[in-house]
């Protein structure tokens, strides 16, 4: 699946989407920063249930933190600090993760409404991602037991 071509090619629609995100950055979350949090915490908890279920059925779980730039980023940054989210899912799930931040290879990239990769920046990031999400994979497989 790829960002739809118009929000990619057509520059007027573009800013619209891009219009439309920002309605968000500069207000605090519906219900407050605190609500925000806790939803956040809660759904963390619900990850963690969700992979422990998972792995018991000898599912291997990786998490992957695709891209976001610009002011998309940076209200992100604020809203959700990495540390209180990403980390505490890692944490919380003891999964292991890929986070584009952690990589240059991951970063950059043609974001056309700062949250979603163009088709052809997808493409390479899947390139550049594919490798270590198997490896982490193989890695968090549950080992089976022989008899």
């Amino acid at each position: 699946t790829y960002l739809w071509s118009k929000v990619e090619h057509d520059s007027d629609y573009r800013a619209l989407a891009r219009a439309i995100w920002a309605q968000r950055f500069h207000r605090p979350p519906p219900g407050g920063v605190e609500a925000a949090r806790a939803n956040a915490q809660t759904q963390i908890e619900r990850a963690a249930v969700a992979v422990a279920q998972l792995r018991a059925r000898q599912v291997p779980v990786v998490f992957l933190r695709t891209p976001s730039n610009g002011e998309y980023l940076a209200f992100e940054e604020r809203a959700f600090p990495r540390t209180a989210t990403w980390d505490a899912l890692l944490h919380a799930t003891a999964a292991p993760g890929i986070h584009f931040q952690d990589d240059a290879k991951l970063r950059g990239g043609e974001l056309p409404d700062g949250s979603h990769l163009s088709r052809r920046s997808a493409q390479q990031f899947t390139r550049q991602v594919a490798p270590q999400v198997e490896a982490l994979w193989r890695d968090a497989a549950p080992r089976r037991q022989t008899k």
